[in-house]
């Protein structure tokens, strides 16, 4: 053979080994949207929505879209489960919903009176992410409890008229989480533009707010492939470098595990 057509040869063989194997490439969010159509096949992971596009209701898809998520391989380095949650949030105390709260007291905030406020926000939070891990736990207990769990702040859902009442609502669906027995980090899908108009915070001011550091997973569902890049370096909005940036492949939303975040 001669030297050019050996060359050749080498270079099919590497097109064959980099193209024609089967490892997934991207991860996937779904959740009630999908239900009409297929997932995405061989994803790297998933992120399955629990509701139905409101915290009071529940994704009709949701054990199916769970075993979709469970059979993907994960990620090792940075590290990236197969299965990870997430759940619609918001404060709708001012659109008299049936499930907001007529009584009860909130840690930090006192009692709730029924109206729209502080404490009874809280506790809205707190018993519509109890309800949320419940949909999850009666399908999958070990994926309730293990899995990572984010929550959907974004202006597309109802808010109150104030940051704190906001803040307050979400400070109970983290802990409405932890008391129904999720072990894993918990952390916020949202944009530095939309987490500031609802909240009020910024990076600097997220960890003061709630104790502590939350992953964020910035959201992007119109973004490209190279702008999920360089929201993994200058998107974060919680004051923590991004765990995931989100993007578009066709009519799915794909997300870019960042590769400085080694926490999940």
């Amino acid at each position: 053979m001669s030297v050019v057509g050996l060359a050749l040869a080498v270079v099919v063989v590497l097109v064959i080994v980099i193209t024609g194997g089967s490892s997934p490439s991207a991860g996937y969010d779904v959740s009630y949207p999908q239900c009409s159509g297929s997932y995405p096949s061989s994803p790297q992971f998933g992120i399955v929505g629990v509701n139905g596009g409101l915290a009071n209701n529940a994704n009709p898809c949701l054990s199916g879209e769970l075993q979709w998520a469970r059979d993907a391989p994960g990620r090792k380095r940075a590290k990236q489960p197969a299965l990870s949650l997430y759940i619609d949030t918001g404060n709708p105390g001012g659109h008299h919903v049936a499930d907001w709260p007529s009584a009860g007291t909130a840690p930090a905030y006192g009692a709730c009176n029924g109206l729209l406020t502080n404490s009874c926000s809280y506790l809205y939070g707190e018993q519509r992410a109890a309800h949320a891990y419940q949909l999850v736990a009666a399908i999958d207990p070990v994926a309730a409890k293990k899995a990572a769990w984010w929550l959907d702040v974004e202006l597309a859902l109802s808010w109150a008229g104030t940051y704190q009442l906001n803040i307050a609502v979400l400070q109970g669906f983290l802990a409405g989480l932890h008391n129904a027995g999720a072990a894993g980090p918990i952390g916020i899908y949202s944009t530095g533009a939309q987490w500031k108009e609802i909240t009020g915070l910024t990076a600097q001011t997220t960890s003061t707010a709630f104790n502590g550091q939350l992953p964020d997973w910035v959201a992007g569902t119109e973004a490209t492939p190279t702008q999920a890049r360089q929201d993994c370096t200058s998107g974060g909005f919680t004051g923590v470098a991004p765990t995931l940036a989100q993007y578009r492949i066709g009519s799915l939303d794909a997300d870019l595990r960042c590769a400085t975040r080694e926490r999940l």
